[in-house]
């Protein structure tokens, strides 16, 4: 058993680009989902500010992450103390699992099926997401790096494609009026934040190329950041007052590009550019829990078991649909979480700089 966790920290070794890759897709795909229009009815037509003060804050913590998984590997520490850290861990990154876990199983049902049903889905999903988990946090980070291109190309297709008409006048008047919700904007949505802690499990090396071992992330993760306040920017001047009654925002706003008359409008390309990347975040939650998990229990085939039936159990018998798992998102929970997603990182980075003085 030894020898195969020991294997298994080592499978967890990747480039500084695949980190950015990673950061790339995580920060955007939950975001262009659901959380548009749970945040207009919250905050309105000011929902694009405030997403943009979120995500220079997520922007941020990315960096301290990279600090930290460059300087120690938190896998192969066996620190007495870290047992905390993977008990906080495996508490924080299960409810913000358990949240976007529904919002993909909603998606499927929704969008992919007439009459879907969930406990097939689930089903279906309980088998994929555990067997890439199961691969390691290098192999999922490769699986980031060969979907990343197409990605890319689906996206600048639907980019610059666009055929639908916006009012920016939507937009104004900036803090206009009285918001009494204007705070709620930038603590009931935290479980949709926080992209940067699961990579704390991974560990950073170098790329042999030095142009992408020292821009690959900033680059990534500027993109992320003006990709999503833009995303927010237009589905407000496109829909208005009606942004709150529009779900899954990024599948509905590709309805209105259109390649020509003869291949129509390409919903197609946004129902697979989604599922592919909400598909990969998912599936790095799941392997954030059983690396937790594993490293408390000593025994990774026994944590991804343990968590496939509880996850699968809550999805199926718990919370059962989108609207449910906002309802748990947006109660007293999402406190518990902002602090994660700040203290998590900042004690880590207390460890790494301790554990480096240790060393020398």
């Amino acid at each position: 058993m030894e020898k195969s966790l020991k294997n298994y920290v080592n499978d967890n070794v990747i480039y500084t680009s695949q980190f950015a890759i990673i950061a790339f897709i995580v920060m955007i795909v939950f975001k262009i989902a659901m959380l548009p229009s749970y945040m207009y009815e919250t905050v309105g037509r000011d929902s694009w500010i405030v997403i943009g003060i979120l995500m220079a804050i997520e922007a941020a913590m990315f960096f301290v992450v990279l600090y930290i998984v460059k300087r120690i590997n938190l896998l192969a520490d066996n620190n007495k103390w870290l047992y905390i850290f993977h008990a906080f861990m495996y508490v924080y990154s299960l409810i913000r699992l358990t949240v976007l876990y529904s919002g993909l199983i909603t998606y499927t049902s929704s969008s992919l099926f007439d009459q879907g049903r969930i406990d097939f889905i689930i089903i279906a999903f309980a088998i994929v997401i555990p067997y890439i988990a199961s691969k390691g946090g290098n192999g999922l980070a490769r699986l980031f790096e060969i979907m990343f291109y197409f990605l890319v190309v689906i996206l600048l297709v639907m980019v610059l494609t666009p055929s639908f008409k916006g009012d920016l006048s939507e937009l104004t008047p900036i803090f206009g009026g009285k918001n009494d919700k204007l705070i709620n904007g930038f603590t009931d949505f935290s479980v949709w934040f926080g992209d940067y802690i699961p990579l704390l499990y991974f560990t950073v090396k170098k790329n042999k190329n030095k142009i992408l071992n020292k821009a690959s992330l900033p680059v990534a993760v500027v993109s992320a950041v003006i990709g999503v306040v833009i995303f927010y920017v237009a589905f407000i001047a496109v829909y208005g007052e009606a942004g709150g009654l529009v779900y899954f925002a990024f599948n509905r706003m590709s309805v209105f590009n259109t390649l020509s008359e003869l291949l129509g409008a390409t919903n197609f390309l946004s129902i697979l550019a989604w599922m592919i990347m909400s598909v990969l975040q998912i599936s790095l939650l799941f392997l954030t829990t059983c690396n937790a998990l594993m490293c408390i229990i000593k025994n990774r085939i026994i944590a991804i078991i343990i968590n496939t039936i509880l996850i699968s159990s809550l999805e199926l018998f718990l919370i059962k649909n989108l609207e449910n798992a906002h309802n748990f998102a947006i109660g007293y929970v999402k406190y518990f979480v902002i602090v994660c997603e700040f203290a998590i990182p900042l004690a880590m980075l207390i460890y790494a700089k301790f554990a480096n003085k240790e060393k020398v």
